[in-house]
């Protein structure tokens, strides 16, 4: 290198340092220094005007409990125990902030349980923040037999805790008789499809697995919340005609559906 060329770097190199500086970022580890103010409060929001604000320009008037509800809404199944407790407490100001996402609350007071389903309206011009669920035939025998099952247990009187299903129950229930599955004869195939049923009940919040159990399963009040007694009997009924045609994937599309979002 030479004299010349060594001049010119340490010239670049003092340019760089007095730009770094003059722009208040000689600190490059992120922290806020003399040199590199805070950000502008310009628009923190007065807790004077906004006791409910919780970071700098929040604007809105909900307090910490009910956007924790509202969020858990819009992002679960449904809600239950002491977080249904929680919503009873600031129902106006979930309903609207659902609302705000095309969604609107569905309170079930015997099962203590709330959920979020799409508004219902032709030409909203918009998609609501939730989708409708489309459940197969198997699904749709899944939690009929279910709510069948609520019943059985609502009549002897049992704490939605003890609603209890085992896997070879619902595979007696689907696979047999006049089970929707009870016409296949193979029984690889069947557990299959009774798997991916269970898996899907259980992502949707219908069923809970028992702790340090692998084949027992709790019904969720989620079930008798969304299915009438009447609905799953048609359901069986007609997941039970199928049996002939086995077209599992058609879907169960009707007005009733939308219990199910």
């Amino acid at each position: 290198m030479t004299l010349e060329q060594s001049r010119k770097e340490r010239a670049y190199a003092d340019d760089i340092a007095d730009m770094m500086a003059d722009l208040g970022a000689s600190n490059m580890s992120g922290a806020v220094t003399e040199d590199m103010p805070a950000p502008s409060a310009d628009v923190t929001a007065d807790p004077a005007d906004n006791p409910h604000a919780l970071f700098p320009g929040d604007t809105s008037t909900m307090d910490i409990d009910a956007r924790t509800v509202a969020i858990k809404l819009k992002r679960n199944r449904f809600i239950t125990g002491d977080t249904y407790e929680m919503a009873l407490d600031h129902v106006d100001e979930i309903r609207q902030s659902l609302n705000n996402d095309l969604l609107e609350l569905v309170d079930i007071p015997r099962y203590r349980v709330m959920y979020a389903r799409p508004v219902l309206a032709e030409d909203l011009g918009a998609r609501a923040l939730k989708t409708r669920a489309s459940l197969t035939r198997e699904e749709a025998a899944m939690l009929a037999l279910l709510r069948i099952r609520v019943l059985g247990y609502e009549s002897a009187r049992e704490p939605s805790e003890n609603w209890i299903i085992s896997i070879d129950e619902i595979r007696a229930a689907l696979a047999t008789g006049a089970g929707w599955l009870a016409a296949r004869n193979d029984e690889e195939g069947v557990m299959k499809r009774i798997n991916s049923a269970i898996t899907r009940c259980t992502s949707n919040g219908y069923l809970a697995a028992v702790e340090g159990t692998d084949d027992m399963y709790r019904i969720t009040p989620l079930v008798p919340a969304v299915l009438t007694t009447e609905l799953a009997g048609q359901w069986l009924d007609d997941t039970r005609s199928g049996n002939d045609q086995h077209q599992s994937d058609d879907t169960v599309r009707d007005d009733e559906e939308t219990r199910l979002s």
